[in-house]
């Protein structure tokens, strides 16, 4: 019999109901999931730091280590887009990250064993104890909090909108049995894969997949197959974060995706047996007949795959690290590095925008090679002044040019790393960190300024200032330039002895000022305009090495507030 055009109309409404049900429920999951990320980030804040400084040798602690990170980053794919950045610069080696990658993928089955749970009914306290927290929360905890709550409540309500959106097919035919082709293993993975690649979030595909087991269409064959494809469409992401990069980043998303590839070609063939054993270690209800019974069971089912899938693969392969990480170098061999500019970032890299507080830490480290590029200026400043050439007065300037364009590069950093949601604490640190890049910069200035001209007028008029240096005015200098190094250090290590020092040495180094003076005075008759102008001169680089010493100081003030 030929349906009617009201009921052709009627069909068309309904799928594009459900259409709209199925892409607005994965919204408001991928929106979730957003919410609960930055909410983890933020109250994880500088344990991910101490959590990723348990990297060793031990392949098992960077197997944990990258486990923690990515439950608490919620993320496999921000963990592995962050290894990219730690390898291309220089903070972690191809091979420590191996046992992080496989330890992501075990960290990213957290969320899918969370999503498993039916908590339909407190779905509706979930949103609104999480708004009401992350709106109204006075402190920034109770709002990171409300966030987290929030996105868990935008998660459920998700899946239950996809749940609702996939209802209807229980009865329509030719999607039944589009999910029993699914059973093929290869189509399976292949469209996990495509998926997963597209959403850049393997949680969603698995969320998808717990929505439609929940209505008992998908069979548990299927949902093993979509999911073995899902860990390959996830390793996409890591992959494009290289490149550009240096070849061994490049080789960490190819790590990536030997782990996952490896693992899916060893699991292909056992489909059958991973579904009995996840059917066995799963909770049954037998008192359930049919469609109930199975979108009661499989959510849970899907949720264990996954976990067996990581956990297995890992333990099989922990073994094969080094194999992995060599074999990555020979699909994706080193290349010639070109030479670097010393103003060009080392440690500030896009990947640690997404954790503020790993954003932070690779700022302290470029802050301390900063402080390193002043120190040598300073250093290669103090002797310029007295005996330097045209020509070393040039490349004195270049280096001022570079250290004042790190500095750039370092405070536009801060800036994106402010506008990323982040805690009280971190802003604190922001502060500090752009206090410490501005010395840094200033100091650099009174080289590049102040040294330099003085050094230029010594040129111009031939004025002897080798004929000045006594000791009162060596060690003057190599007090402040001592002083400047241990402030540097603090950055790196705000140890209070170091930084008690660098603040306590005001009183010895203005009475060395003074003597030096003095000594600069007792040399000069000034009885004629070239002994005129050596004086003003010398007076000119004591107050300059002062003005140093004040802003070393106030680089250890600020690196003192970090304990």
């Amino acid at each position: 019999m030929t349906p009617s055009p009201a009921e052709v109309e009627l069909v068309k409404l309904n799928l594009v109901q459900m259409f709209g049900l199925l892409i607005g429920g994965l919204a408001l999951f991928l929106l979730g999931l957003q919410f609960m990320t930055g909410g983890l980030k933020a109250i994880a804040g500088s344990k991910l730091q101490a959590l990723l400084g348990m990297l060793t040798s031990n392949r098992f602690r960077g197997v944990l280590a990258g486990a923690v990170v990515t439950a608490l980053l919620n993320s496999s794919t921000i963990t592995t887009v962050l290894m990219v950045g730690f390898v291309s610069a220089g903070l972690m080696t191809l091979a420590q990250s191996v046992p992080m990658i496989m330890g992501a993928n075990i960290g990213s089955t957290v969320t899918a064993q969370i999503i498993a749970f039916d908590v339909s009914k407190l779905t509706p306290f979930m949103l609104a104890l999480g708004f009401l927290l992350h709106a109204f929360g006075r402190r920034d905890l109770l709002r990171q909090l409300g966030s987290v709550i929030l996105g868990l409540g935008l998660l459920f309500l998700g899946i239950q909108m996809m749940g609702d959106a996939t209802r209807p097919l229980r009865t329509f035919q030719p999607f039944i049995d589009a999910m029993q082709d699914m059973e093929n293993p290869l189509l399976g993975i292949v469209v996990g894969a495509i998926f997963t690649a597209v959403v850049q979030s393997s949680a969603a595909t698995l969320a998808i997949v717990i929505a439609l087991g929940a209505q008992g269409l998908m069979p548990l064959e299927a949902g093993i197959a979509l999911i073995l494809g899902a860990n390959v469409g996830t390793c996409g992401t890591a992959l494009l974060a290289g490149i550009g990069k240096s070849a061994e980043a490049v080789q960490v998303g190819v790590v990536h995706f030997i782990f996952n590839t490896l693992g899916i070609l060893f699991w292909v063939f056992f489909i059958p047996q991973m579904a009995d054993l996840v059917r066995h270690i799963s909770p049954s209800y037998p008192e359930l007949q049919g469609v109930a019974r199975l979108a009661a069971e499989t959510p849970r089912q899907v949720a264990n795959t996954h976990t067996i899938f990581s956990v297995v693969t890992t333990l099989v392969l922990i073994w094969f690290t080094g194999p992995i990480a060599r074999l990555a170098q020979l699909i994706v061999p080193k290349r010639a590095r070109e030479a670097k500019r010393a103003g060009d970032p080392v440690y500030l890299d896009e990947s640690s925008l997404t954790a503020p507080s790993l954003g932070l830490e690779r700022v302290r480290l470029e802050l301390t090679r900063l402080g390193q590029l002043v120190l040598d200026v300073v250093r290669t400043g103090s002797n310029m002044v007295s005996s330097g050439t045209i020509e070393e007065i040039n490349l004195l300037l270049d280096q001022d040019k570079e250290t004042g364009r790190l500095a750039s590069e370092i405070l536009q950093y801060i800036g994106l790393l402010s506008q990323i949601d982040h805690s009280e604490e971190d802003g604190q640190q922001m502060v500090r960190f752009t206090r410490i890049a501005s010395n840094l910069e200033s100091i650099s200035g009174i080289v590049g300024t102040n040294l330099v001209s003085a050094s230029q007028q010594r040129l111009t008029h031939q004025i002897d200032l080798a004929r000045l240096r006594d000791p009162a005015t060596t060690q003057f200098a190599d007090t402040v330039i001592r002083n400047l190094e241990q402030a540097i250090g603090t950055i790196r290590d705000p140890a209070a002895s170091e930084a008690a020092q660098v603040i306590g040495a005001k009183a010895e180094i203005e009475k060395m000022a003074a003597a030096a003076r003095q000594a600069v005075l007792a040399k000069l008759q000034l009885a004629d305009k070239a002994d005129v102008l050596s004086f003003r001169l010398a007076m000119d680089l004591i107050e300059q090495c002062r003005q140093i010493a004040q802003f070393a100081r106030a680089i250890a003030k600020t690196a003192n507030e970090f304990r």
